[in-house]
C-alpha cells in the first residue's frame, strides 16, 4: 500500500465511526436522487461507501479534506454512480446534505 491508500484507509476507519456515532448506517443519496431526480435504484443500506464533494485531484493540496465528514456522503454504489459525473447533481446532492461548501 502507498502513502495515500494508507492515509486514505485511516481517514476512512475514522469516517465510519464518526457515521456510526451520528447514527448514519443508509444511504444518504438516495432520498434525495428519488425527490430531485425520480431515481429509484438506491440500495438503502447494501454497497455502502464514501462518495465526496470533489473528484480526487481536488484534494491533492489539501489531504486532510478527503477524510472530512463535510467532504463525504455515506451512499450506495447505484446512487454514487448516478451523480458521480454530474458534477452540477453532485453539487445539489452535498448541499441538501451538508450545506454549502464555504472557502
Amino acid at each position: 500500500m502507498g502513502k495515500k491508500t494508507k492515509a486514505w484507509a485511516e481517514d476512512r476507519k475514522k469516517l465510519l465511526s464518526l457515521y456510526l456515532h451520528k447514527g448514519i448506517t443508509r444511504c444518504e443519496a438516495g432520498p434525495i436522487l428519488l425527490r430531485l431526480k425520480g431515481f429509484n435504484g438506491c440500495w438503502k443500506n447494501n454497497a455502502l461507501n464514501f462518495a465526496h464533494r470533489h473528484k480526487r485531484h481536488f484534494y491533492l493540496d489539501c489531504p486532510e479534506l478527503l477524510g472530512s465528514f463535510n467532504q463525504t456522503i455515506l451512499a450506495c454504489n447505484p446512487c454514487h454512480d448516478y451523480f458521480e459525473y454530474d458534477r452540477d447533481l453532485t453539487e445539489e446532492v452535498f448541499n441538501i446534505l451538508r450545506g454549502e461548501e464555504v472557502d
